[in-house]
């Protein structure tokens, strides 16, 4: 090391004692390294050898980290939160190749060192209160510690840029949604965001009129037909361009405008980053170690795919929970799946739903080919529904009452329910009712995921159980009893909420956010550091 080098590696642990207790003595500075205790303890260790400064300016390690930095918001993060006004403050001239003083060479140094522990905190899993979501914490990755983020420099010594890269999900959700970002943030506002917002009641169909078809033909460059009479009309050529563009955007092309392809169309470029954002943020926090083989049921989509070896197996559309009673996200395993289920119907639905039919017919149940007990145990006593007073029948004396649902037709479990033990009953299941599949708005259930093709879910769950087969299923299920059976493959099911996913085709496909929870993490994000400034 030469005399320069020695004098300045001196100078700069001397000035970080002193600036040290400059942090303490002014909260204002003190604010800009909320780490402080573990980069001292950093530093000490390293005896105050700088790691990004060299001569006064930054070396190329520290050149690459800045640049990744001043780029955060590529991953929908802040750079607001790495210090980057700080720093470009002690650049001379703001240039980051320049020389500085002494002072201002460790300040950077240091302000770079805090930028880095935050980054890598905040791409290593959930920054937001998950209790403000409605989440359970330990389903989710979490963010490290300082500390913990500090060992990745004692340890690593390669290209910092590539580093950093490395700690994105690598998923292929991710990386897409990240290329949109840019290529959204870098165009100047288009004729796109100035086109007027459409007002449509209801579903829009070929062939008839409304007061905003003129808007429409204008959001696709279409001429005014040659009639006055048919000016309002939905005609066959603004259909066909409807058809285009719901291909385009992952949508089923069948030229009418409902809810989802109106969100679309009526979407400006701000909106788009904003929903990328929050959902690239949504995606850092699974974990990123999968199994060959898993189950992915996007919530917001309304759609389960089993995915093997990194390809998506098969899909199928599922109806979720409706508004009030929402599907929630969670992680769980798949231990086995359930042919000819039982139904023990669960608290809300008995307050809601059944006790105002009781209270209306008292033979809801029978017809229903429900049985009533008084408590729970193989012991509890058998009821008779058509006997009980149910107008006197209060809501906290449902508690003591439980309402099975035999196997048979009217089991709104179907024939098949998969096995995954959580917090929330909430199941992946058949149902009885095979009609709303076909629609595009397919939050109708009351939390629980109902399948439109569970014995392919069944057979994909057992798959690795020895014996089993596609025959073996049809003999359980021709019995009509009650049968379990298990598996010892740990297969991972996660129920997520994306309101932006990729198509069939790769495309991005922008979903509606059917519970305001985009607006929720919005809100959340705000308490932290807000969506990034561009």
């Amino acid at each position: 090391m030469s005399i320069y080098n020695r004098n300045l590696q001196t100078a700069l642990f001397v000035i970080a004692c002193v600036l040290i207790s400059l942090f303490h003595a002014y909260p204002s500075f003190a604010a800009a390294l909320p780490n402080q205790t573990a980069i001292d303890a950093f530093y000490a260790e390293r005896e105050g050898e700088p790691l990004w400064i060299k001569k006064k300016r930054l070396n190329n390690q520290g050149l690459a980290l800045f640049e990744v930095l001043k780029n955060a918001w590529q991953n929908g993060l802040n750079p607001g939160n790495y210090h980057l006004a700080q720093m470009e403050e002690l650049f001379d001239g703001k240039d980051p190749h320049a020389r500085t003083g002494e002072a201002a060479a460790l300040q950077i140094e240091l302000l770079l060192t805090s930028g880095f522990v935050n980054y890598v905190r905040d791409m290593s899993g959930m920054r937001v209160n998950p209790r403000d979501l409605s989440l359970r914490k330990r389903d989710w990755r979490q963010m490290v510690s300082a500390a913990h983020a500090l060992t990745y420099l004692s340890d690593h010594k390669g290209d910092i840029a590539a580093f950093l890269n490395a700690q994105e999900p690598q998923t292929t959700t991710y990386q897409t949604l990240k290329s949109e970002l840019i290529d959204l943030v870098s165009i100047m506002a288009s004729e796109e965001d100035a086109k007027p917002k459409l007002n449509f009641k209801g579903l829009v169909r070929p062939g008839r009129g409304y007061s905003d078809i003129p808007k429409l033909r204008i959001r696709f460059g279409l001429a005014d037909p040659e009639s006055e009479n048919d000016r309002f009309k939905y005609d066959e050529a603004l259909v066909e361009a409807v058809k285009a563009f719901q291909t385009a955007k992952g949508l089923k092309p069948d030229g009418v405008i409902g809810k989802q392809t109106l969100h679309i169309l009526n979407q400006s470029r701000e909106d788009k980053v904003t929903q990328i954002m929050l959902n690239m943020e949504r995606l850092r926090w699974v974990p990123d170690s999968r199994p060959d083989r898993f189950v992915v049921v996007n919530i917001a989509s309304a759609t389960l795919w089993a995915v093997e070896n990194g390809n998506v197996r098969f899909e199928m559309p599922v109806i979720v929970g409706r508004k009030k009673r929402e599907t929630l996200s969670f992680i769980t395993y798949i231990h086995g799946v359930r042919f000819n289920p039982t139904w023990t119907v669960p608290p809300t639905i008995k307050e809601e739903d059944i006790l105002p039919k009781l209270r209306e017919d008292p033979y809801y149940l029978a017809n229903k080919g429900m049985e009533l007990y008084r408590g729970y145990g193989k012991n509890a006593p058998t009821l008779d529904p058509t006997a009980m007073d149910w107008d006197s029948v209060r809501e906290q004396d449902l508690h003591g009452l439980r309402m099975v649902q035999v196997a048979g037709r009217h089991n709104p479990l179907g024939r098949i329910r998969v096995l995954m033990p959580n917090n929330y009953n909430i199941y992946l299941h058949d149902t009885n009712n095979k009609s709303l599949f076909h629609k595009s708005n397919r939050a109708k259930s009351s939390g629980c995921v109902r399948m439109k093709d569970p014995e392919k879910v069944a057979m994909f769950a057992l798959e690795k159980r020895k014996g089993w087969s596609e025959e073996s299923m049809r003999r359980v299920l021709k019995k009509s009893k009650t049968s379990d059976i298990y598996t010892s493959e740990k297969m991972p099911v996660y129920l997520l909420y994306y309101t932006v996913w990729t198509g069939d085709q790769g495309q991005l496909v922008y979903g509606r956010d059917i519970y305001d929870q985009d607006m929720k993490l919005k809100n959340s994000l705000k308490k932290i550091d807000g969506l990034p400034i561009y």
